[in-house]
């Protein structure tokens, strides 16, 4: 099997995007770092919060998401603390932290000093320090290699194709106040927001893809094993470099919130390779 195997894949630890332009694959690709499994976390957006004497004002919604600044990252004196809507953080899944951004988002962070790019889950507020965008969790600093270093200039993207009515699998609860992780230095403004140039073509949206095969049979006989609890799963068979592969993928989606649920039963259900992919 090939995982994460596609026309145009790009690199995350989920492990793959496609977009429209190929990034490298580094080395650490193998890694099994995973989204955050979302449990005890509610959505949260919209309401105004005070950290340091200073007034934050979340954005109703993550469409259209696109901006460049200074990514920072945090790790083990926070692990295992509530993030700002509820969930455990864990340094070695896949979230942010992030000023104005709903609670959860998923987003597409780009190391614009190496190439290298990762989807991560922002369930936390922060970072409150001067000319920073978003504090990333330790796994997904690592993923994209600036852990040593400290920071890094990032384009961070969102996934949403569509306005969110709500979360489908975190319960809501009260409102969770953030802990200030660092001193805030600058006057709160709204986020700007630009066009997104991550959004899927009309024709086509998100899949969930579980590998490309070399062999039709062995595609198969994955897609029956899913069949039952996944109804959109399909085979697609490609040409690559003069052969033929198997993919087998679960979707059309057009919601990135249905994406983000069916990746985490996947990942559950033992298929930790399962990969994201947006054509």
């Amino acid at each position: 099997m090939l995982a994460g195997c596609g026309a145009r894949v790009a690199y995350s630890p989920l492990p793959g995007v496609s977009v429209s332009a190929p990034i490298p694959v580094p080395a650490s690709a193998g890694g099994h770092a995973r989204l955050p499994s979302g449990k005890g976390g509610a959505y949260k957006t919209g309401r105004p919060y005070r950290v340091g004497g200073r007034t934050y004002y979340p954005l109703a919604s993550a469409r259209g998401y696109d901006e460049v600044g200074i990514a920072s990252w945090y790790g083990r004196d926070f692990h295992g603390r509530r993030t700002a809507n509820g969930e455990i953080f864990d340094m070695r899944a896949l979230s942010a932290a992030h000023r104005t951004l709903p609670l959860p988002t998923m987003v597409r962070v780009t190391n614009l000093e190496n190439g290298r790019s990762v989807i991560v889950r922002v369930n936390d507020r922060g970072p409150f320090v001067k000319n920073r965008l978003i504090d990333l969790s330790w796994a997904a600093a690592r993923e994209l290699g600036f852990v040593h270093k400290g920071t890094a200039r990032v384009r961070v993207q969102s996934l949403d194709v569509a306005p969110r009515a709500h979360h489908p699998v975190l319960a809501r609860r009260a409102p969770v106040t953030p802990a200030a992780r660092q001193p805030a230095t600058r006057t709160p403004a709204r986020a700007s927001v630009r066009p997104a140039t991550l959004h899927a073509r009309s024709d086509a949206g998100m899949y969930v893809q579980l590998g490309a095969f070399a062999e039709a049979d062995n595609a198969s006989r994955l897609k029956r094993k899913l069949a039952s609890s996944y109804p959109s799963v399909r085979v697609e068979p490609f040409p690559r470099d003069g052969r033929m592969l198997y993919r087998v993928r679960i979707g059309p989606f057009q919601d990135v919130q249905r994406i983000e649920q069916t990746v985490l039963s996947l990942q559950q259900r033992g298929y930790g390779n399962a990969v994201v992919v947006i054509e």
